[in-house]
């Protein structure tokens, strides 16, 4: 099955490269037709994270039903349709709307990818499943910023377009590449025995299915979650907004130096995320996820004080690489505990709780941005961060060979 696992990384990719061209740059294309604050942009930020949030468990839950497969193609076929309606929108609050149908795609498509690529490792080897692809899809994210400020760039500044119109441009881009990440799933993606045979039905109470003495991992694993949603939704509309106000830049300007950023962080991403994920086959989950992440969430409190552009740029990298080591380790030590006819909902219920800490981030960071200082919002979620992976160190169990579902 590892072909299907590849085809399936690489779809993922291909839609992650759709994101990358648009989706860093959303803040300043929300600017331009009529969002006032960083209130707004939070909000905007958040939207998306509302649907999904609330979707992913449903959803997940549908996917052990009806299949995994069918889910993601569905989803893929609405991130299409969202992108050319991003294309065409006149104001702030249509965008806002179609955030929450884009976090309806969203939600159709991740959870049951994750519990698939689960499906597809044998038991030992989901760690490096898992950093195989989350760094193959993370690929397209890498590539996305700096080929959609590129694609704004040449619409700006030599077809001549309006700023408007060189912002709408990227969005058909991304429409096409969601369209072609759903033909890679439909031909190449080759299910499991017993998802061609038809799923069991899906179960009402899933953490009954659960091993009682690995109840408090899951639960542990549920909390560290929202931390991490918190960490990651925050930090790059923030960043955008926070470099652009902090250093007095334009649009233009903050495009294309915070396209170059997310271009090195991706990059770092990549570099470390496959070696993360045999590091994960071999050592303690537990550990490697509590200790890396404390460093990771040490370096977003140092953000703010870099001094300059190029420092947070630095510590950006530096961050995410950290973050990259915490990753496969987290999402196997999840799947080891989750028996099959419950992935999909379990899957789900984890992206519901990585979501409510998404939600929250970008309103209650741009709040405390506004209202505070600029740099606490860095500090909550470091602090945040760090409690979490304390609780998780001292409370999680990791199964056994024989234990690993």
């Amino acid at each position: 099955m590892l072909a299907s696992v590849l085809a399936l990384s690489i779809s993922a990719a291909v839609v992650m490269f759709g994101f990358g061209i648009v989706l860093p740059f959303l803040p300043l294309y929300a600017q331009i037709l009529g969002a006032g604050s960083g209130l707004d942009i939070g909000l905007l930020s958040s939207a998306f994270l509302l649907t999904r949030t609330f979707l992913a468990t449903p959803f997940g839950m549908a996917s052990d039903r009806i299949g995994r497969k069918k889910m993601i193609m569905l989803g893929m076929a609405v991130y299409a349709i969202t992108s050319i309606l991003f294309a065409l929108s006149e104001s702030w609050f249509q965008l806002l709307i179609f955030r929450l149908l884009q976090g309806v795609a969203s939600a159709m498509v991740w959870p049951p990818a994750t519990a698939l690529v689960a499906d597809l490792t044998p038991a030992g080897k989901r760690g490096a499943a898992m950093g195989i692809y989350n760094s193959i899809s993370m690929s397209g994210w890498v590539i996305g910023p700096a080929v959609g400020g590129g694609i704004q760039w040449y619409a700006r500044n030599v077809m001549m377009l309006e700023q408007l119109e060189s912002f709408r441009l990227p969005f058909y881009f991304s429409a096409a590449l969601s369209l072609i990440s759903l033909s890679l799933v439909w031909f190449l993606v080759k299910l499991p025995a017993i998802q061609r045979k038809g799923m069991d039905p899906p179960a009402l109470f899933p953490f009954k299915h659960i091993e009682g003495k690995f109840k408090k991992t899951i639960y542990s694993l549920l909390v560290i979650g929202i931390s991490y949603g918190f960490a990651t939704s925050f930090i790059e509309p923030l960043l955008v907004y926070f470099v652009q106000h902090e250093y007095f830049l334009s649009p233009d300007e903050v495009t294309q130096s915070m396209a170059a950023i997310f271009s090195v962080t991706g990059i770092a991403t990549l570099l470390v995320m496959v070696y993360a994920g045999r590091l994960a086959d071999k050592f303690s989950k537990k550990k490697i996820i509590a200790v890396f992440t404390s460093v990771a969430q040490a370096l977003t409190i140092a953000m703010p004080f870099s001094g300059s552009i190029s420092n947070i740029g630095v510590v950006m990298v530096i961050r995410s690489a950290f973050y990259s080591l915490t990753s496969p380790a987290y999402t196997a030590l999840q799947q080891d505990l989750l028996p099959q006819k419950v992935r999909g909902t379990l899957t789900g219920m984890f992206d519901t709780f990585f979501g409510l800490g998404s939600i929250a981030g970008p309103v209650i960071s741009f709040i405390l941005y506004d209202e505070v200082s600029h740099s606490m919002p860095f500090i909550v979620s470091g602090i945040l961060g760090i409690a979490t992976v304390l609780i998780l160190f001292l409370i999680a169990k990791e199964p056994a060979k024989d234990e690993v579902q």
